[in-house]
């Protein structure tokens, strides 16, 4: 019987309905990128059980589980519920389950008289963005997130609207344009975000502030009022008129009240009652100061705010407003090092706020960390440009730098407005033990070792600066049951900086409001060696005692190179797949301690007291205490937490390190494949030789076949068998290049083996341009890209077949992303496609040579940043390059920085889809690894696969295959697969002082396939000039 939408009831979980939403989810993985995790009964009822979920809405469908949405507070922001996760079983899509849900939490939004509604997705969520937008949501746009908003709850508690909303439905009356897309209009910086519903000759519209989460604009057929500012970043210590316009569409007069509101950093003070005939305008004064940290795009800003009375009734107003002084000062150093008495260079970035061109004068504070050549700079800066100035210095000490500067801003007319702002910066040597404060955050170092505390959520990042590798992440604690998200919007209420002779400590206090009288404060102990202690410290400071309280430590820990304890011996993470949490079976650590090691060499060891225990806490790990009763006054320790960075070399170390053991364990393999330079162009002729293991939740599935001369040896193993364990050698005369080669097949693995050299022919390189299409041939090979289409190779033919996934000439959503062009390009990670879209690129032909004298010819894409607004001034020039006859192509990327500023621990990508067959899930990925899988299919499940310095793809249409050559200086690469693509990408991070270049180094591409990491180091090695 087909199902309609009158059989869809929305119910409240309960532990009753756990079966049926394990079932949901093991049924609902394509709409998750196609993992293969599998969730149980008692996975439910423990996440529900420790969930911060307010309530849970459940579509049911009989007795069967259709639909899933949480309602939360939301953790970033005062002033707003959050869905944090909806879901809607594959089966019933199309019955409006999801506008079902997402109604119901609107509802009980209103019911409990929160003002908003916010929820996260992802840009490439077409199904779910129109659902979202038609329930009231509006998409803001940043480059950071896809966050949206909903106000339809603080529209729904104006009494004064409630008689049109009474009796005409918001949803089914509402004239909104549904685009997938950022919405918002733009006035003078500010965004506003447009309601209108109409139902006869009535209608009501409303316009919503961006920042400020205000209205700033209410308007029906009978009355309209408004209010506007100058603009949205305001200068200090200066009155501003904020405008007010009251339209009066009705004979009689009406009388209104406007009563100013002042807030945190915002001075607007009036009362004022008018009786409005038909058109009023007023404009009253306003003025801001400056807070100790610029508004963050995560939290409301402060805001300009009125109360409107009109019919007896009262409307709040609020425009969100960014307080501004006449520049900024940012003290920066590309170094992460420094000497004690040595000497270097920082770096003063400027940047005026002011339209004009001004003349700045600042005086270096003479101080105990730094010594200035020059102690006293002076400046012309262009009206809302950058400057960014060399200081040479000399190294006093290692220690903070923080200091208190005045600065003189000399205008054309003589003016010489003053601000004062801190240059804050910390100098980290070997030794040297600190701590400081900077706008976001609190940071203390020993040596490279560091501790950083985001001031906004109490997120805290444990790591090094000489790690590749990024810092272990503690997110924010909570007490519970039920667990409260409220420390995520708290800033410590003190910190402590505490200098041992063995270590530095950080102190932080939070104190509850969800837990009345109890606080938390947590001590940081940096040890010299890398080794890190975190303590947590319930204070009960109330009267009466405290039964039954936890306490929750969330922690991400990336498990590429892992080690787990199991009860037979030490999980190994040996294979490129990097496991989700999902995959590990918490209940199976038989002790205490986690260690991981990355590609790179950098480790990084987990432990925690035998009082807390560590379990999954949905896609991150976590560390939980019971605490049976604190007594009044009591100050109960727990801990400590131990984190080792680069500590121990081994897991056997940290081990023997954390639990005084010394005694040996098995290791366990996740997978296992064995198998055992210069350069490598020539002008024509060359030739080389593998095994096979799992032990995550998933089992291994398909069959092994092994050639040996004229012997085969095939094993089929299906999951159900449960095992983890299965084993595996060309020549050339022409132009191309040359290999040799045995396999594991399953619908989502595949395993290989092979070795290299490239042969150069003799005709030229050919480089034509077709209107906005530029193609390079060598003759076995072509490329392509369009400066009007995406920013990158979009196009790349061997002997005519296609290799690269694109959707040529028009970009648009795919997956996760949104706008996607596919093909290969670069991206400068703190720019969105969709914001890279709007920059201009232009294409010209290019010949490079190599280090060996080869001559390369190709295409160069240039695209300058004129739009962007933290990357203005950048020109970044990505490079195709090939050889005659020579399947193979290398792509590289020079980073120009004239933007007038310093860039620091920047991070930019080089993407590249792939469908090398008629369809994706004929496509697949091979691996170098010492473990037991090579190769891995797309378009059937999810997976990450872990950092290596090559990937193969190919496809079961053909036996043709494309290996890509990841540069050796990357910072980490990945593959990435599930239905709808197959990336393969690598991330390399860059700092440069305006008017340097940065070059990255080139990627290669070559057809053929190889599975020796050694054979491909002679590729990695090409440099050109």
């Amino acid at each position: 019987m087909k199902t309609t939408v009158e059989q869809v009831k929305i119910v409240e979980y309960h532990e009753g309905l756990a079966k049926g939403i394990a079932k949901m989810w093991n049924e609902s993985r394509e709409n998750w990128g196609g993992d293969s995790v599998v969730t149980t009964e008692q996975d439910v009822k423990d996440k529900e059980a420790n969930s911060t979920n307010l309530h849970l809405f459940l579509a049911m469908v009989g007795d069967e589980v259709a639909g899933y949405c949480g309602l939360s507070e939301y953790r970033e922001d005062e002033g707003a519920l959050y869905i944090p996760l909806l879901n809607v079983h594959p089966k019933y899509q199309g019955l409006k389950i999801g506008k079902q849900l997402v109604l119901k939490a609107l509802e009980k939004t209103v019911e409990l008289k929160w003002p908003r509604l916010d929820l996260f997705t992802w840009a490439g969520n077409t199904k779910a963005v129109p659902l979202y937008k038609k329930c009231g949501f509006f998409w803001e746009e940043r480059d950071d997130s896809v966050h949206l908003m909903n106000f339809i709850p603080m529209v729904l508690q104006i009494d004064w609207l409630k008689p049109f909303f009474d009796k005409h439905d918001w949803y089914t009356t509402s004239q909104r344009l549904i685009e997938i897309k950022p919405d918002g209009l733009k006035e003078r910086d500010h965004t506003y975000y447009e309601y209108k519903w109409e139902a006869g000759n009535e209608f009501v519209r409303i316009q919503f502030e961006r920042t400020g989460r205000g209205i700033r604009l209410i308007e029906t057929q009978d009355f309209l009022a408004e209010m506007r500012l100058p603009d949205f970043k305001l200068l200090e210590k200066k009155e501003h008129d904020v405008t007010y316009h009251v339209v009066n569409r009705k004979e009689n007069p009406v009388e209104i009240a406007l009563r100013g509101i002042s807030s945190p950093h915002v001075k607007h003070e009036f009362h004022e009652t008018i009786l409005v005939g038909k058109n009023w305008i007023g404009e009253f004064p306003v003025s801001v100061d400056m807070p100790t940290s610029q508004p963050s795009p995560w939290k409301t800003h402060p805001t300009v705010g009125v109360t409107v009375e009109v019919d007896g009734h009262s409307i709040p107003f609020a425009l969100g407003v960014f307080p501004k002084q006449a520049g900024k000062l940012h003290l920066r150093s590309v170094r992460k090092n420094w000497r004690s008495h040595g000497k270097g260079m920082l770096y003063l970035d400027l940047e005026s706020q002011l339209e004009e061109e001004t003349t700045w004068t600042i005086k270096l504070p003479v101080n105990k960390v730094v010594k200035w050549e020059t102690s006293e700079v002076m400046a012309k800066i262009e009206g809302k440009k950058r400057v960014s100035i060399p200081l040479p210095i000399q190294l006093l000490k290692n220690g903070f730098l923080s200091e208190d500067v005045n600065v003189e801003v000399e205008r054309k007319n003589g003016d010489v407005p003053t601000f004062s702002t801190r240059l804050s910066l910390a100098l980290p040597g070997f030794g040297a033990k600190f701590g400081g404060e900077t706008e976001e955050h609190w940071i203390g170092f020993n040596g490279p070792h560091y501790v950083e505390i985001e001031k906004r959520n109490h997120i805290v990042k444990v790591g090094s600066i000489h790690s590749i590798q990024d810092p272990i992440t503690f997110f924010t604690p909570k007490f519970g049951k039920p667990y409260s998200e409220e420390f995520s919007k708290k800033e410590a209420s003190s910190l402590e900086y505490i200098e041992l002779p063995e270590a530095f400590v950080m102190k932080t206090t939070l104190k509850s409001d969800a837990f009345s009288s109890m606080l938390l404060n947590t001590y940081f102990k940096i040890y010299g060696d890398g080794l890190v202690e975190i303590k947590h410290e319930v204070v009960n400071a109330g009267e009466d005692e405290r039964k039954h309280l936890s306490l929750i430590q969330p922690v991400f820990i990336n498990f590429e190179g892992m080690a787990i304890p199991q009860r037979n011996g030490v999980l190994i993470g040996n294979e490129s797949l990097v496991p989700f949490m999902e995959y590990i079976n918490d209940k199976d650590m038989a002790e205490r301690w986690i260690f991981t090691r990355s590609s790179n060499g950098d480790t990084l060891g987990l432990a925690w007291p035998e009082e807390a225990l560590g379990r999954k806490d949905d896609w991150r790990m976590a560390l939980e205490y019971e605490i049976d009763l604190v007594q009044s006054q009591e100050e109960m320790s727990l801990g400590p937490i131990q984190v080792g960075i680069n500590t121990s070399n081994h897991w056997s170390k940290w081990r023997e390190l954390v639990l005084g053991d010394e005694g040996n364990m098995n290791e366990l393999p996740l997978y296992t494949l064995d198998k055992t330079g210069g350069d490598i162009i020539s002008s024509v002729g060359e030739r080389e030789d593998y095994s096979f293991q799992s032990m995550l939740t998933p089992y291994i599935h398909g069959t092994l076949t092994v050639h040996s001369e004229n012997e085969t040896f095939v094993e089929e193993v299906d999951k159900a068998d449960s095992v983890t364990r299965l084993n595996l050698g060309l020549e050339h005369s022409s132009p191309g290049v040359k290999w040799i080669e045995g396999e594991f097949e399953s619908k989502s693995h595949f395993g290989k083996v092979e070795v290299m050299q490239l042969v150069k022919g003799k005709r030229e390189v050919k480089v034509e341009r077709n209107e906005d299409v530029w193609s390079v041939d060598n003759g076995v090979i072509s490329f392509k890209a369009s400066s009007v289409y995406y920013p990158g190779i979009y196009s790349l033919s061997i002997d005519g077949k296609e290799t690269l996934d694109h959707q040529y000439p028009n970009p648009g959503p795919r997956a996760w992303w949104n706008p996607w062009g596919g093909g290969i390009r670069y991206s400068l990670q703190s720019v969105s496609s969709y914001s890279m879209l709007k920059e201009k690129t232009a294409i010209g032909s290019v010949t490079k040579l190599d280090q060996h004298g080869h001559q390369w010819a190709g295409i160069c894409l240039t695209t300058e940043f004129k739009e962007h607004e933290k990357m203005k001034g950048i020109v970044l020039r990505q490079y195709a390059l090939t050889l005659p006859e020579v399947p193979v192509l290398a792509v590289y990327a020079e980073i120009q920085q004239d933007s007038g500023r310093t860039y620091t621990n920047e991070l930019v990508d080089v993407e590249a889809f792939f469908k090398t067959g008629e369809t994706l899930t004929s496509s697949f990925v091979n691996l170098p690894t010492q473990g037991m899988v090579h190769k891995y299919y797309a378009g059937v499940e999810e997976f990450v696969l872990r950092d290596t310095p090559f990937i193969t793809v190919g496809s079961d249409d053909h036996p043709e295959s494309v290996t890509y050559v990841h540069p050796s200086t990357k910072k980490r690469s990945e593959a990435y697969l599930n239905q709808d693509v197959l990336l393969v990408a690598s991330t390399n991070e860059w700092s440069a002082a305006t008017g340097e270049t940065i070059v990255i180094e080139p990627t290669i591409l070559f057809h053929g396939e190889t599975r020796s990491a050694q054979a491909i180091k002679p590729l990695q090695n090409i440099r050109f000039t």
